[in-house]
């Protein structure tokens, strides 16, 4: 089991003494687990979080510039742009570190967006863990887990419980990516984008795959 802390990177980015965006990126920072393999996980959501900042100062800035630049002049009011990331860890025992981590941003308009990205760690080694790793070889995991999210879907819809696309199973099947997943106790767990299936207020559909949490070579 690794020890994991949190490190912070943010900032206001201003224009003329105004807050243009608002920058909150949390990132963990890892320790326990083989020297290489902390300093290969570290820098890499290290260089996440700088990344993000960056893109905030070369795109989001301009674009809030420009909107309260409009606002001002029409007389309307301005509201913060903003960027944000967090992290959950899932599941980190038996050699293997699972996280995911959204990445909100807000750029005017009714509502921001939700990025989520997962990922899967072998915590001796620091290299990913691939999603047909914790399938036998020759297991068409796809269709496995496809269906599967279509029979918990269909599920949900007919419990009234969660509000799908009229023709969600298609929609799951063709946005299904296998870097969309993360692990935790008892579970494969896949996800989709917002609005990939489903409308903006169901947020990011996941559904669980019961399994024996363990890779096969």
């Amino acid at each position: 089991m690794m020890t994991i802390s949190e490190e912070t990177l943010t900032e206001d980015l201003t224009f003329e003494g105004v807050t243009m965006v608002r920058t909150d990126f949390h990132y963990p920072v890892v320790s326990g687990g083989g020297g290489k393999a902390d300093r290969r996980i570290n820098s890499y959501y290290r260089h996440m979080a700088k990344t993000l900042m960056k893109k905030a100062k070369s795109d989001l800035l301009p674009d809030a510039v420009a909107e309260w630049r409009y606002a001002t002049e029409n007389g309307y009011p301005f509201r913060e742009f903003e960027s944000v990331m967090k992290f959950t860890v899932t599941y980190n025992e038996n050699d293997l570190l699972s996280l995911y981590f959204d990445v909100y941003d807000f750029t005017g308009g009714a509502h921001g967006a939700t990025r989520r990205f997962g990922d899967t760690w072998r915590t001796e080694t620091g290299w990913f863990i691939m999603l047909s790793d914790f399938f036998p070889r020759g297991t068409n995991y796809k269709r496995l887990l496809i269906d599967n999210a279509i029979v918990i879907a269909t599920q949900q819809t007919r419990a009234g419980t969660h509000h799908y696309f009229e023709n969600y199973p298609k929609l799951i099947k063709k946005y299904f990516s296998p870097a969309k997943f993360y692990i935790e106790p008892g579970n494969i767990v896949i996800f989709y984008d917002q609005y990939a299936i489903a409308p903006y207020y169901e947020g990011i559909p996941v559904f669980q795959y019961p399994a024996d949490i363990k890779t096969h070579p």
